[in-house]
């Protein structure tokens, strides 16, 4: 079905580590406009703090949607990462009216909490083969319902109105999956590794549907620690050096501090050859398990994919184009004023897939170019030194 007239959809709130993003689309046949959205950071104490950091983004979510502009106060929220569990489980082969059933009785040696009191669901992922039988693979995602009416009531008091709650891979395989037009599309192969302050999510998946899903505990934070503890300096010292190097890199000046960049590179070069290395692992996994159409790239999302550096040293070790992906690329967003997130916009996915949710039907490239041809400059390998998927999770 698509939606015959123009209509705003509900708000989406991605609730960040270090930052809170809303965005609201106004969705009109096969096109997309953005009407309204909000940034703001949070301050360095609260991203530091397990504790108080929910409660703060919580907070500042309800103030941005009150001030920002928006449509009403619906909107999807993603479940936070610390409450939804995720793991992957084979099953024999079986029709999809008895699979549900099924998937929470396998599931009670999946998870250390009791599976009674929970929200259980699933998403098929395809067949495999594993010897000499067929077996379908599942991704089963469970949250406990206690955290999650805790979770929403917060939501509430801070002046949002749940119209849904969602999980973070299928937000950001959203804003694939509903550019899925061409039955040449159906085939690819998407990578995405979106690389946050707090941890990288690969999600892999072909044509419209989502196979493979890993969070990895590496992101912004532990860069910047680890610049810290090399340069015996203080956060912010080490976020603004960084922060200046990326900009630095991205505007291809020079620098003049050649020693103080090669210090930082070095800093992360472990990090960045173990991040390598874990999506390595997931491609492999994903290459050994679904046979078929080999990717040709992997796109970086989140905050940490603006770093030039990154992609480059991700490229030489996974021997594959890495590129800045450009989730927004498709939305006319000349009703918005977009400011210093001007650029690939890359931090935006999550955002954007909950934006989405409500929507239905595929939407069309906004100048007609199709979204595979246009990108942000793709780093190659070597240059560097040496049908509508089930809903998740509802409120």
């Amino acid at each position: 079905m698509r939606l015959g007239r123009t209509q705003a959809q509900p708000i989406g709130v991605d609730l960040g580590h270090d930052s809170v993003k809303l965005v609201q689309f106004e969705a009109d046949e096969d096109s997309l406009r953005a009407v309204a959205w909000a940034r703001e950071s949070l301050p360095s104490e609260v991203r530091r703090d397990t504790g108080r950091w929910l409660p703060a983004a919580v907070e500042l979510a309800g103030l941005l949607v009150r001030r920002g502009g928006f449509v009403g106060r619906r909107a999807v929220v993603c479940v936070p990462r610390e409450m939804l569990h995720i793991k992957h489980l084979r099953l024999p082969v079986m029709p999809a009216s008895e699979l549900e059933n099924v998937v929470r009785f396998e599931s009670r040696n999946l998870f250390d909490f009791d599976i009674q009191s929970a929200l259980v669901q699933h998403i098929p992922a395809g067949e495999v083969r594993q010897g000499g039988e067929t077996l379908q693979e599942v991704l089963v995602l469970a949250a406990q319902v206690a955290e999650l009416e805790q979770f929403t009531q917060r939501l509430h008091r801070a002046g949002i109105q749940v119209d849904s709650l969602d999980a973070e891979p299928c937000a950001l395989y959203r804003g694939v999956e509903r550019f899925v037009r061409r039955r040449d599309d159906e085939l690819e192969v998407h990578v995405l590794a979106d690389i946050g302050a707090a941890q990288t999510s690969v999600v892999i998946g072909r044509g419209r549907d989502i196979a493979f899903y890993k969070p990895i505990a590496i992101g912004g934070d532990r860069f910047r620690e680890a610049i810290e503890q090399r340069l015996s300096i203080g956060p912010a010292e080490a976020a603004d050096l960084r922060r200046r190097m990326l900009r630095e890199d991205a505007e291809g000046t020079a620098a003049a501090d050649e020693p103080v960049r090669q210090a930082l590179l070095d800093a992360t070069r472990s990090l960045v050859e173990e991040l390598a290395g874990e999506i390595t692992l997931c491609l492999r996994y994903h290459s050994v398990t679904f046979r078929g159409q080999r990717p040709a790239k992997v796109r970086l999302l989140g905050g940490e994919a603006r770093d030039v550096r990154l992609a480059e040293r991700l490229s030489a070790v996974l021997n594959l184009p890495v590129q800045c992906g450009r989730p927004l690329l498709s939305v006319d967003m000349g009703r918005v004023s977009v400011g210093e997130d001007a650029g690939p916009m890359c931090e935006w996915a999550v955002a954007m897939g909950l934006g989405l949710k409500r929507t239905s039907g595929r939407f069309r490239p906004k100048d007609g170019t199709p979204r595979a041809s246009v990108a942000a400059p793709i780093a190659p390998a070597g240059r560097a030194e040496s049908a509508e998927r089930r809903e998740v999770v509802h409120a």
